[in-house]
């Protein structure tokens, strides 16, 4: 990747240097042409000038029509090289502003690659390290049962986790290329309380608070399995920022049009610059060598391409005092 880099800083130093060399280029040109309008102009006023006289005439030869026609041929020619430079100009910059935007975005690219396959190697590697360790301690030594049934309640813990990420990669994949939701009516209510409890067995420490005001059910079309890997990511994400014991809370509102989900969080909250890029593929903010939480940058894209297939919206808001609050949006179809 630093190759790809390196690569791509030189063809945008290379394109910049021929851009300057072309706009400094064309000015030059320009001041040439409207000195040779300015020269071409007095050559032809004093031999214009010198027939009027010897044909007779008095006066100044400035303030006849012919001497005027000159001058506006004259300005004309220097409005129409201004006119074209100034075009030539304005297109020059946007082809340096177009090539500075696709180097950033080529650079932002990379970086989230890079971020990701660390992410990846490392989020891989520590639940199957977890899960080693058991079994070989499992294997290796005589342990009392309630010992061991710690031990498989953790390395059961850590084959889930792995089995989320490895799910979230697959679905991932599938939603750029082959995915097809099938809508069902369902209970968004039953199914957020299921999703919760699922986590709840995960982190027993979770404090998930599912709230609502609406006659249960609550109901809604959707994919099922799609629509739990939408609230299984957001609840996740709003834990993973969040101080550990914090409340998460679910609040559901049903309306007309459409039905709107809240998840509230008092985590570190989301910069305003950084609330649309959340949810692009394997983007995560800061470096991966520094960050202290985890993840692959995938949960939120997933979130986000999942509603697209609902025909819903997702949005961030602050929340108060602090953290975040994620909305979504689901039309009623």
């Amino acid at each position: 990747m630093k190759k790809r880099k390196k690569k791509v800083d030189r063809l945008r130093l290379f394109s910049q240097f021929i851009l300057i060399y072309m706009l400094l280029a064309f000015l030059w040109w320009a001041v040439l042409l409207i000195k040779k309008n300015n020269e071409l102009f007095h050559a032809t006023a004093q031999s214009k000038e010198l027939i009027w006289q010897a044909e007779g005439n008095n006066g100044s030869f400035e303030l006849t029509s012919e001497y005027q026609s000159l001058v506006d041929k004259r300005d004309k020619q220097f409005w129409m090289v201004l006119g074209e430079g100034s075009v030539f100009v304005i297109a020059l910059m946007i082809g340096i502003w177009f090539i500075n935007r696709g180097y950033q975005r080529e650079i932002d690219t990379i970086r989230q690659k890079r971020n990701f396959l660390l992410a990846i190697t490392h989020e891989l590697k520590s639940p199957l390290a977890s899960i080693s360790l058991i079994l070989e301690t499992l294997q290796t030594r005589r342990l009392e049962r309630s010992h061991q049934e710690n031990l498989a309640k953790h390395g059961i813990k850590e084959t889930e986790r792995l089995s989320a990420l490895v799910e979230n990669l697959l679905l991932s994949s599938r939603l750029d290329k082959s995915f097809t939701p099938v809508f069902e009516t369902t209970d968004l209510y039953g199914l957020i309380e299921e999703v919760s409890e699922d986590i709840k067995r995960i982190r027993p420490e979770a404090d998930i608070r599912l709230l609502s005001s609406e006659e249960k059910p609550i109901l809604a079309k959707v994919d099922i399995q799609g629509f739990q890997s939408v609230m299984f990511n957001l609840i996740e994400n709003a834990l993973k920022y969040s101080d550990p014991g914090s409340p998460v809370e679910i609040e559901i509102t049903s309306k007309k049009e459409e039905t709107i989900i809240k998840v509230r969080d008092q985590g570190i909250g989301i910069p305003p610059g950084e609330r649309q890029k959340i949810f692009q593929q394997f983007y995560r903010s800061g470096h991966e060598e520094t960050r202290s939480t985890k993840g692959t940058g995938l949960g939120l894209y997933i979130v986000s391409k999942m509603m697209e297939y609902h025909g819903g919206k997702i949005h961030v808001e602050s929340n108060t005092p602090k953290g975040s609050t994620f909305v979504l949006r689901i039309p009623k179809k």
